[in-house]
């Protein structure tokens, strides 16, 4: 492990040295790429995290965990504080810098590496003492920056200077230079400011971290954020993982993908609510990947992340129950995209945080006490656990079976009652039905004859050593044909990997 001693003297730029207290344990040597699965755990402490990488990301096939901000924030029991960073200590509600060093190599020893939420377009609004003890006030940080570091700070005659919020954000000079809802905005094109944030960065990578989602890396600016980048230090020989915040489509992403960074897939929730009839289009429909987004292996696809969970009531997130479970089954299914799942916690009031103590520090996630399947959560602060779920277990284990197969064969059949999608990836098939009701029918299923084990009811190791199947099966006859009833809101997902007989 590696380890920093919290009574070392920080440096200038708020940053704890990092120093050796034993064999580091490096990040998976692994592109993070469309074969790739990796999840957001929002709001999980770094001790839980380390163990849920132990005992099931690792098992599960997960490749990756994005983190929450680990630096230091402002107080407050709200989730958005750790979006006002004080000082670029990693000392957070969420864990000392030790826990989180221990987190990452626990999650590298599972091979699970480690993407880390960074803040670094701005400060935060206000004045007083972070959470770990620095004083703070706008445009004011002590030893890290002061008032020319940001935009407001620059003489007026310079060409970056904005001391407003942005008011028009399709402006792309006020996105860059202006402040995003008040917070105070770093000069990003300074020289000083870059190499005060690849050294925050560059701490990180010494813990053994893979990389990086950059909050707005748009307000960012792409040219600053590839000049960053430029700084740190490489990852098994290669530059770290940048998966950039941008907020838009294929064309508002471009920059950022033109120089290697990754990026959302913004408008995917609609796609999905749309095609899982939440929307105004019928399940079933093609979907379009050209205009909306950046191409296959840029691409991260997505059921929801934490803005959009916790912002939008419509969204699909942990209330839909099934509906949510067959969306990320729908995401990990499809031959598009770096597929990342979203597990958080239940609330009640979207600025809620994660339970605490009384000391204000994160408590161990408390799962439900059925955590292999949606639960209807009704108190809050209970985490999801999406990484536990059977269904998305097997379906990762699905996904990787397919490798590089396309979808083939695809059929949208509508029942009395009931309307389902089917379509193949190489020796794979899959059956989605999103109404309320179970739907029995003869499908043309285009694999060889026999038995096969359903992953989305069994799980990663649906089939048995002794060639049962742990939950559904199905029989497919000499013509590729079988008899098949798809659960409500639900999926049958099978494949040649998981043939009984």
């Amino acid at each position: 492990m590696l380890l920093a001693a919290l009574a070392v003297p920080v440096s200038l730029t708020g940053i704890v040295p990092a120093q050796a207290t034993g064999q580091m344990i490096p990040a998976p040597d692994k592109v993070i790429d469309e074969h790739s699965v990796g999840i957001q755990m929002f709001m999980y402490s770094w001790d839980s995290i380390a163990a849920e990488c132990t005992n099931y990301m690792g098992p599960a096939g997960i490749d990756w965990v994005q983190v929450s901000p680990p630096q230091e924030h402002i107080t407050g029991s709200q989730w958005w504080i750790h979006y006002q960073p004080v000082s670029y200590k990693i000392e957070s509600n969420l864990g000392t810098r030790a826990q989180f060093a221990n987190m990452v190599q626990k999650c590298n020893a599972a091979g699970v590496a480690v993407i880390v939420d960074a803040v670094i377009n701005h400060m935060a609004n206000g004045g007083g003492t972070g959470f770990a003890g620095s004083s703070y006030d706008k445009y004011d940080y002590p030893g890290i920056y002061g008032f020319t570091d940001f935009h407001a700070g620059l003489d007026q005659s310079n060409s970056h200077y904005c001391a407003d919020s942005i008011s028009d954000y399709s402006n792309p000079w006020q996105v860059v230079n202006c402040e995003l809802g008040g917070l105070p905005d770093l000069a990003t094109e300074s020289s000083f400011v870059r190499t005060v944030v690849a050294n925050y960065l560059n701490d990180l990578l010494s813990l053994g971290v893979a990389g990086f989602r950059v909050d707005a890396a748009k307000h960012f600016g792409s040219d600053n954020l590839e000049a960053v980048v430029n700084q740190l230090t490489p990852v098994n020989g290669h530059p770290p993982v940048i998966m950039s915040e941008t907020i838009g489509n294929g064309t508002a992403n471009a920059s950022f993908v033109a120089w290697g960074s990754k990026a959302w897939a913004w408008g995917m929730p609609d796609v999905l609510s749309n095609n899982l009839g939440l929307g105004s289009l019928a399940f079933g429909k093609t979907l379009n990947w050209t205009s909306d987004f950046s191409g296959s292996a840029n691409t991260i696809t997505m059921v929801g992340n934490h803005d959009t969970e916790h912002h939008g009531p419509t969204s699909i997130a942990y209330w839909r129950g099934n509906l949510y479970q067959l969306a990320h089954v729908y995401m990990l299914a499809i031959p598009f995209g770096i597929p990342e799942i979203y597990t958080g916690y239940s609330f009640t009031d979207e600025n809620d945080g994660p339970p605490t103590n009384a000391q204000g520090v994160v408590t161990k996630a408390t799962c439900p006490k059925v955590f292999t399947k949606p639960t209807n959560i009704v108190k809050d602060g209970v985490y999801t656990c999406v990484d536990r779920w059977t269904a998305i277990q097997g379906m990762i284990k699905w996904r990787d079976a397919a490798g590089n197969a396309g979808q083939i064969h695809s059929a949208y059949t509508k029942f009395t009652s009931a309307r389902t999608l089917s379509f193949n990836r190489g020796t794979n098939w899959i059956a989605m039905n999103p109404t309320m009701a179970t739907t029995k029918a003869k499908y043309k299923t285009y694999l060889a004859k026999g038995t096969y084990c359903d992953v989305v009811s069994g799980g990663r190791n649906a089939l048995r050593s002794n060639k049962s199947c742990v939950g559904s099966s199905v029989v497919v006859d000499a013509t590729g044909f079988a008899t098949i009833t798809v659960p409500a809101q639900s999926a049958i997902a099978i494949g040649a990997f998981a043939k009984a007989k």
